[in-house]
């Protein structure tokens, strides 16, 4: 932790983008300790959906950069503020708690009083202020459609654990995830610059949302003992232990299932560089074969997380391999 906090401030941002470091929060920057306490590392998967969305929008030659950049920029603030609004209902619920593994694999806001209830407040009011008022602009500019993903999109993140009928424990956490960061991160970034959504846009959409989804299996599939003591049901908890791990090998290959049917609906054969992350996939595949062990690995870093790391490793590489690879399609096309 002391080295971690010797970084400057740069390394330690990129550090925070790349995962959630194990650093004394009061011996860091601002931008730091909210990028830590905001979970920026999975924020990156929406920058990813946006982009995905500007990308298939730039095929169809309807990309438009000022409605992009605000696309992206409001989905991005909207999940930042998703993942303060959720740890403030978990923490007032007793679901985050100081022992709790969320409060474990990283710094908790309010755990740890890492920041001041009012701090706390102001941050993420403030974040919500911004992406709500992109996504007023954008519906002014675009039309009344956007609000059907704006709305839909805002609903399933800030009700993700909380109101009175929390999604994530009622197992419906994972596919409000599939169908936020597919069909209306993907879609929607598509929608806003296209004015409409074509059926293979919303194909495109679901190979990157089963890999986000598979993420949060692994999420709760490491949590599974905990949140069964708390009564809240995931959808890991309602399957039970071996069939969730099942369930996420059969979502991890349905990543590339999606793909091939991609590519020969729509003639995308740049997508099949996706294939570059084949040997994470059969990390993944051979890691839920087996049960989470009892205790950690010498010197494993992670710990209470075992499942995610493997799941949020191989989306990564995917998701940049398919940026990469539908940009390169993208490119190709136009040249011929």
């Amino acid at each position: 932790m002391a080295t971690a906090t010797k970084m400057s401030a740069p390394r330690l941002w990129m550090q925070a983008l790349y995962t959630i470091p194990q650093v004394d929060l009061s011996l860091v920057d601002p931008v730091t300790r909210w990028l830590v306490l905001s979970r920026a590392s999975v924020v990156v998967m929406t920058a990813t959906s946006a982009v995905l969305g500007g990308l298939l929008a730039a095929r169809d030659d309807v990309f438009d950069w000022p409605l992009f950049v605000l696309t992206a920029a409001g989905l991005v603030l909207a999940h930042t503020a998703s993942n303060l609004v959720n740890d403030f209902w978990d923490y007032r619920r007793g679901a985050d708690s100081p022992d709790s593994p969320r409060a474990r694999y990283g710094p908790h806001p309010l755990t740890e009083k890492s920041a001041d209830m009012r701090s706390f407040a102001l941050i993420t009011v403030v974040i919500l202020a911004i992406a709500t008022a992109i996504g007023i602009y954008l519906t002014v500019e675009t039309g009344p459609g956007v609000l059907i993903f704006a709305l839909s999109g805002a609903f399933g993140l800030m009700l993700y654990s909380g109101g009175p009928l929390p999604l994530k424990y009622f197992g419906l956490g994972e596919i409000a995830v599939f169908i936020i960061w597919g069909p209306l991160m993907i879609g929607g970034t598509y929608y806003v610059m296209a004015g409409d959504l074509p059926g293979w846009v919303i194909l495109a959409s679901f190979p990157y949302a089963l890999g986000v989804t598979t993420v949060l299996m692994g999420k709760h599939l490491d949590k599974l003992e905990f949140d069964t003591t708390k009564r809240i049901f995931t959808l890991p908890m309602l399957l039970g232990e071996r069939g969730a791990r099942r369930l996420t090998q059969v979502l991890s290959i349905g990543m590339y299932v999606s793909v091939v049917a991609l590519v020969i609906w729509q003639q995308m054969p740049g997508l099949l560089l996706v294939a570059g992350a084949l040997p994470l996939l059969w990390m993944v595949l051979r890691g839920y074969n087996k049960a989470k062990p009892d205790k950690p690995p010498e010197h494993y870093p992670a710990w209470p997380l075992w499942f995610v790391g493997m799941t949020f490793i191989h989306n990564r590489r995917y998701g940049i391999l398919f940026v990469v690879g539908l940009a390169g399609q993208i490119t190709g096309e136009a040249i011929i």
